[in-house]
């Protein structure tokens, strides 16, 4: 999406129809429609904006700490067979208030710092499939910021288990 676009569309959620006249902008309608960020009308006051365009910005974290919670594996099990566990089912559960705060605090409302988290986190459980048994509780999970060390993995790194070791001195 071009600067032009983004402006462009920016206006028609927000009514400034009167700066499009003033502005001069060269949005891609065609492709904005394509990509489903905007309905083209007559004209530019029949515009309306997609929700497409809104996710970029409104986001609902109830629902991001919920996407998290089911991501994040509930209960793990030990070598010696005892299981862990690692948050509660509920994401409105009292137990998941500490991580809930710390991960708003984090994500803050932006859709792709959670969307961020969210690919870190597969790439952990890709890698340590074998191993879930170590995994941190979430709340630790989240204040250690754990899902960094998975951040610049290629998809190939992760397929197999095989990609590159995570090691930490002691």
């Amino acid at each position: 999406m071009s600067p032009d676009d983004f402006v462009y569309l920016y206006l028609i959620h927000r009514r400034g129809f009167n700066y499009l006249t003033q502005l001069n902008l060269k949005p891609n309608l065609d492709a904005l429609q394509e990509q489903g960020y905007v309905k083209l009308g007559e004209d530019p006051i029949d515009h309306k904006v997609r929700q497409k365009y809104l996710d970029l910005f409104l986001t609902d974290f109830d629902q991001m700490f919920a996407e998290l919670t089911m991501t994040y594996p509930m209960k793990v099990t030990t070598d010696k067979r005892d299981v862990r566990i690692l948050h509660a089912k509920d994401p409105t559960a009292k137990s998941n208030v500490k991580a809930k705060q710390k991960y708003k605090k984090i994500v803050d409302g932006k859709l792709y710092k959670h969307k961020l988290i969210i690919t870190c986190l597969n790439n952990q459980l890709r890698m340590e499939r074998d191993r879930l048994g170590y995994m941190q509780n979430l709340e630790t999970w989240i204040n250690n910021h754990t899902w960094e060390k998975y951040e610049n993995l290629d998809e190939d790194d992760t397929k197999d288990g095989t990609g590159p070791r995570i090691t930490r001195s002691l």
